[in-house]
This record gives structure tokens, sequence and C-alpha cells, in this order.
């Protein structure tokens, strides 16, 4: 007995000697994750503090720090660190998933960041870069909400949830939903859904399976007893489950908004019926409630909402006369009318794809008219003004005088140099020669000189070394990389022209295919020279095609 007391003692004391060590190395490195402190401490038997700083100092003084919590539905502005596990490995995969592999499959890199418990990121990065074959994905540098990982309080409330949303389902069929989904509660609660109970007498039997009969006296005790539970679960609950309830009935209460929505235009279209009030469409001719038409701005033609969609939908994505108007006429049959849809009118009428779409035509238009430097995504109309280097056009607006004398400057110090030449040989007739030889040559090709493209090369040169060479989209849907040399989307390892490269392999590779076929003369047979009955055919053609000829040079001579 007391030997047992002494070694638990030890133990005891090693971890506060642990802690301690531990302690101290974060005082000395702030924000150094201890995890990577431990792992360190446990190489090394004695003066711990001193080789662990040394080994910092030769690695540059560079050393894993804590991250800061991730939280996607709150746009990632969250200043509190990561202490629990789960939370490290969110804010490694945020980094990963957005930053440093945005190409790569999400769930091989969750495989990967679940097996680190330090130094997450690093420890990754190099198991990643070290795989040959690394999984891709469509969805270029997105994280979504359910990506991320769940803690252990969030997975035991979201069955224990889902049980009584779902009480005719069996636990092990929702647990097993659960785990497909990543332990998400609302992607799991719309399969769920979906999936049903599995017919009438499954139903049946699972109510007389999971249904008892409640005891005499016990309704005001089981009322309490709920109450009591649902408080303490509401205060013990996860946060991030919270959040995901209230978008559930966020969501629910929205959808049953959108079919009261329908059920009273549905009452207003009877009730306009019924009383023989209904307005007639301007473009399709049929009746419609007031509520349910959009007047041009002179007040005299009404249409209806899938009039104008659809005929926004063609102005934009059909044949295109829309895009970038400002001012969008009214669609009446009348030729006298000069009136306009307004513009708050058609926000509120059209979808959020097709206003969206409208709205970009309308920036991409205006920034094309102005000669500012910029520089856009290739994936979305996002851009943002240079203000490294002035425009090409204002450099060449502002200097086309001096580009004239400058070619006039260089031929005049191309002919005071074969002057002092001649000077130098101490012959007339030489500085003549030379002067016909080279300077009537340099007077003609200055003509020729295009000192705009070697400006224009230069202004790129110029260009790259300020801006880089990749520019970060910082829309929040996009997020994409572009490559600002062959302006594509940056993918991975990128390669600029990869795509034109590939073409020009292919179109050589064709024509090497076609110089080693041979075409028949007469019946214009296409077929490969090596193959024997292909080269039978086409000498059989050709010994006809030469004999036709001959005895055609034959008969003309007896003419």
């Amino acid at each position: 007995m007391p030997r047992q007391y002494h070694t638990n003692y030890g133990l005891s004391a090693s971890k506060r000697s642990e802690k301690s060590l531990i302690d101290q190395l974060v005082t000395l490195f702030p924000l150094g994750d201890p995890e990577y402190f431990r792992h360190c401490v446990s190489y090394y038997e004695t003066n711990h503090i001193e080789r662990i700083t040394e080994k910092i100092f030769e690695m540059g003084g560079y050393y894993p720090q804590l991250a800061y919590q991730v939280d996607i539905n709150d746009n990632n502005n969250n200043n509190s660190l990561a202490t629990e596990q789960h939370q490290r490995w969110n804010a490694a995969l945020y980094t990963l998933a957005t930053k440093l592999f945005p190409d790569t499959d999400i769930d091989y890199l969750r495989r990967i960041i679940s097996q680190h418990t330090h130094s997450i990121v690093e420890q990754a990065t190099t198991q990643i870069l070290a795989d040959p074959c690394v999984p891709e994905r469509l969805e270029y540098g997105q994280l979504s909400r359910h990506d991320m990982f769940k803690s252990e309080s969030y997975k035991a409330q979201a069955l224990e949830q889902l049980v009584l949303d779902y009480p005719q389902i069996w636990k092990s069929s929702i647990c097993a939903v659960l785990a497909e989904n990543n332990w998400d509660y609302i992607n799991s609660f719309d399969q769920l859904s979906e999936m049903g109970s599995g017919g009438f007498w499954r139903s049946i039997r699972n109510f007389f399976v999971h249904w008892s009969l409640p005891k005499a006296g016990s309704s005001s005790s089981s009322s309490s007893t709920t109450s009591s539970s649902l408080h303490q679960r509401q205060h013990y609950m996860d946060n991030t489950f919270t959040q995901e309830l209230d978008l559930l009935r966020k969501r629910q209460l929205d959808q049953q908004s959108a079919k009261d929505q329908v059920v009273a235009q549905e009452i207003n279209t009877q009730e306009y019926d019924k009383h023989h009030q209904s307005i007639t469409c301007g473009c399709c001719f049929g009746d419609y409630p007031f509520e349910a038409l959009v007047f041009c701005s002179q007040g005299n033609h009404p249409f209806c909402h899938d009039c104008i969609t659809r005929f926004m939908m063609e102005g934009l994505f059909g044949q295109g006369g829309l895009r970038g108007v400002d001012r969008i006429p009214c669609i009446s049959s009348e030729e006298t009318c000069h009136g306009c849809l307004p513009t708050m009118v058609l926000q509120q009428v059209l979808s959020n794809d097709v206003w969206k779409a409208y709205e970009s035509s309308l920036f991409e238009v205006n920034i094309s008219r102005q000669s500012w430097g910029l520089v856009q995504c290739a994936a979305c109309s996002y851009c943002e003004l240079d203000e490294s280097i002035r425009p090409m056009q204002q450099i060449l607006d502002k200097t086309a005088r001096f580009i004239s004398i400058a070619r006039w400057v260089m031929v005049l110090l191309l002919l005071l140099i074969i002057l002092m030449l001649g000077r130098m040989v101490n012959g007339k007739l030489i500085t003549l020669l030379l002067l016909f030889t080279l300077g009537i040559p340099l007077i003609i090709s200055q003509h020729q000189w295009d000192l705009q493209t070697d400006l224009q090369i230069a202004y790129n040169r110029i260009v790259h070394q300020r801006r880089g060479y990749a520019f970060q989209c910082r829309h929040p849907s996009c997020g994409k990389l572009t490559c600002l040399q062959c302006m594509h989307i940056i993918r991975g390892i990128h390669s600029c022209y990869e795509n034109e490269r590939d073409g020009l392999r292919l179109y050589v590779e064709k024509a090497m295919a076609d110089a080693v076929k041979l075409s028949c003369m007469q019946s214009v047979i296409s077929k490969i020279r090596w193959m024997q009955q292909n080269c039978m055919q086409v000498w059989l053609c050709h010994v006809l095609y030469l004999s036709q000829r001959y005895w055609k040079r034959i008969l003309f001579s007896f003419l």
C-alpha cells in the first residue's frame, strides 16, 4: 500500500513538473502551442528550457502558435483563441482549405488533420506535399458550415435532438445518417425528413414499440421534469448547436411565410375575378390583380412579373441587348411610349441571380469605359484599383511627342557616331560611304521602329515587379487566386498558358499523324502507309490513274 501511494505521488509530481516547464515556455514564447511544447519536452530528460529555446532560435525564431477560432456564420470575426481540440482542427482546416490548398478535397483534409495534435498546419502541409495523388474538389476555396469539425457535446446534443424530432426512426439509423453527414444537425435533419418512417405499417409498429402509457398522477411531475430538463439542456447547450437550431427555425418560418404568401395571392386573385376588376397585361394579355403588375414610368402600360422576368433574362442571357443598359425601356407595343421600367421595382420583381447578373453587366460596362489601372478577378467581377503605377494609355498620351522626338534623337546620335568614325579615319570618301550605307537606312527605318511596343514590354515588367504574380479575390463568395500573367485561375501548382500549350501540342501531334498518311490520287482515300492492305489499294489506284492518263494522251494525239 505505501509503495502504490509513492508511485502515484511520483506520477503527479512529474505531471506538475511538466506543466511548470510548459508554462515557462509559454511565457518565453507568447501564443505558443502548449501541445507542441509538451511534445518537445518529452524528447529531453534534462535542461528542457535551454535545449528547446536553442532549437527554436536555430529555426529562425519560428514556433507553432495558437490560432484564433473560426466561425463561418460570423464571417470569421472571432478574436478568441482556439484552445479545444476541435477548435484547433477547425482553424487548421480553414487555413488549409481556403489559403494553402483551395482545390483539395475537404474529406481528405479532415482525415489528415485529425491525425495530428500539434503543429497541425505544418505537419498536414508536409504530408499533403509528399502525397503524389491528392484528390481535388470542384468548389474552389469554399468552406461551408457543415464541413467543420464538431465537438463531442455537439454530437451528443445533435443525436438527442434528432431522436426527439424523429421518434419513429431507430437510433442506430440516426447515428448512421449523422456519421454520413459529418455529424451536421441540419443536413441530417433534411436527410431524415426525406427518408421518412418507412411506410404506414412501420409507423404503426414504431408507435407500439416506442409508446408507453403514462402513470396516473404523473402528468404534473412529467411536465415539470420536461420543463426542467429543457431548461437544463438550454443552459448547457453547445453554442454552435444553438446557432444551427436558430437557423433551422428561421428556415421553417421562411417556408411557412412563403406558403402563406402563395395562399394570400390566390385569395386575392379570386376576389379580383369575382368582382371583374382584373387588369390586362400589356405583353401576354393575361388578367392579373393590381398587386401582381408593374407599370412603366409613364403609368400607362401594366406588365405582369413573369413577362418582366422573361424580358430581362432574354436581354441578359439571350440576345444580350440589355447588358450594361442603365435605363430599361418600356416593353409596350406602342412606339409612342418613352417611359422606362423603374429600377427599384425591377429589384423587387427579379430573382437574386437575375438581378446580380444585371448589376454585374452595368459594373463591367462602366469599368470598361474608364481609363483606370484595374486588377480584376478572372472568376467574378471583383476588381481593385491599382495605384502602384499609372495606366499605359495615360503614359502614352503624355509621352507621344517625346516618342517622336526620341526617334530622331537616336538617328542623330548614330549619325554623329558615323561622323566621328570618319574623322578618326581621316577620309572624306569613307565618311560619305558610311553616311550612305548606314545613315540613310537609319533615317528610313526610324519610321518602322515600333517604340510603343518596346514601351509596353518595359511597362509590363514594371507592373509585374510592383503587383506580383497573383491576385487574391476578396469577394466573400469567390476568394480565388488569379495569375496576373495569363489571367487564369490558379489551381494547385500553376503553369501559365497550360491550356494553350496543350492545344498546340495536340495540333502538332495531329499534323504529325496526318503526315504519315498517303492520299490516293483517284479515290482520295486516306490510308496508313505501313499497312499492307491499304498500301496495295493505294498502289492499284495509283496504277489505274497513271494508265488512264496514258490512254487519254494517246487518244488526244489522234484527234
